[in-house]
């Protein structure tokens, strides 16, 4: 993160934004990760004002008044507990000021069931933007959000067969469930019906013995938003990115103990999509390149457009495919 004007503003807004509340009108507060993404795409300082003065005009709720204060060794007791979600993010607040961010995300993230897809991915895609803000408030707020909104999906893999690779398991997984319709009107309620389903249980493969899991799912994930425009499949990319921020601050066996996790929580949200079509779509020549394409997403007042050509822009640059480029270019314009 640069240490310049835009830093100073973006730094002074995402403290700004402890007024709003953990929800928003119609949607959650995706405020701070938008500006965070905005800033790393070029965006001056009275840009990342007005976007700011623009949520809080539009969509913002404001905080309710903390009245509780939980005790760092009773954090864990406030599982699933909504409201908390004010005092448990200056729980982790305090927590990471005295001991830094690592050791209070380690130990949030090893206590806990993993569940990546708590606020439909959000939680896990703004605790990674914190910390790639290094933002303590931030930080706080999105294991805060892992805490009080939690969403498990209590799904063993232990009976199961392993996927031939990540594709494959997320079609086995979709033909399984062929057919079903989720009822719900938004990403959660509808992966939420997906993990009590028990034809979902029973379809989840165990994850493709690889190593690089996390750089086949960025491919796989890509590749089907991509054949399929789909809302739902946007965040199966953009939290697949902000896995990889999170798990690069952990040691190599707590990844691996999170890992699953995540497999189990993209497989539910390809179920809630349907099969994808069977031939990839032909990739177009572009008259754009990144410069025009992050400009464009820069004027943009969408903060899942923002979030989105940010996350292709940053795995472009680690592992470069056109799609990246052609699905960024084909959603700003």
């Amino acid at each position: 993160m640069r240490k310049d004007s835009v830093h100073i503003k973006l730094s002074e807004l995402l403290d700004a934004n402890v007024r709003f509340d953990l929800a928003a009108r119609g949607t959650t507060n995706h405020c701070p990760m938008a500006l965070v993404a905005l800033a790393e795409m070029g965006a001056s300082p009275a840009r990342l004002q007005a976007f700011f003065d623009m949520w809080q005009r539009e969509y913002a709720l404001s905080a309710p008044p903390i009245d509780a204060v939980i005790p760092r060794h009773e954090w864990a007791r406030h599982l699933g507990e909504r409201a908390a979600f004010g005092a448990l993010r200056l729980c982790f607040h305090d927590w990471i000021a005295d001991a830094g961010p690592v050791p209070v995300i380690t130990t949030v993230l090893q206590e806990v069931p993993f569940a990546p897809a708590t606020q439909a991915f959000h939680s896990l895609i703004r605790l990674a933007y914190g910390i790639e803000a290094g933002h303590t408030g931030e930080i706080a707020a999105g294991l805060a959000s892992l805490i009080s909104s939690h969403l498990p999906m209590d799904v063993s893999l232990e009976e199961n067969r392993t996927a031939e690779s990540v594709d494959a398991g997320f079609d086995q997984v979709t033909q399984a469930l062929s057919g079903a319709v989720f009822q719900g009107t938004s990403i959660t309620s509808r992966l939420r019906a997906v993990a009590t389903d028990v034809r979902f249980g029973r379809a989840v493969p165990v994850p493709p013995a690889d190593v690089e899991l996390l750089d086949d799912l960025a491919r796989a994930t890509i590749g089907a938003y991509w054949r399929k425009p789909d809302f739902t499949l946007l965040h199966t990319v953009t939290a697949t990115r902000a896995a990889r921020i999170v798990f690069a601050q952990l040691h190599d066996g707590l990844v691996k103990q999170l890992l699953p996790s995540l497999w189990i929580a993209l497989c539910a949200a390809y179920a809630t999509v349907g099969r994808l079509p069977d031939a990839e779509a032909t990739i177009p020549d572009l008259a754009v390149d990144w410069n025009d394409v992050c400009r464009m997403a820069v004027t943009s007042d969408d903060d899942h457009v923002i979030k989105m050509t940010y996350a292709c822009l940053c795995e472009d640059r680690r592992a470069p495919s056109p799609l990246y480029l052609a699905s960024a270019a084909r959603l700003v314009s």
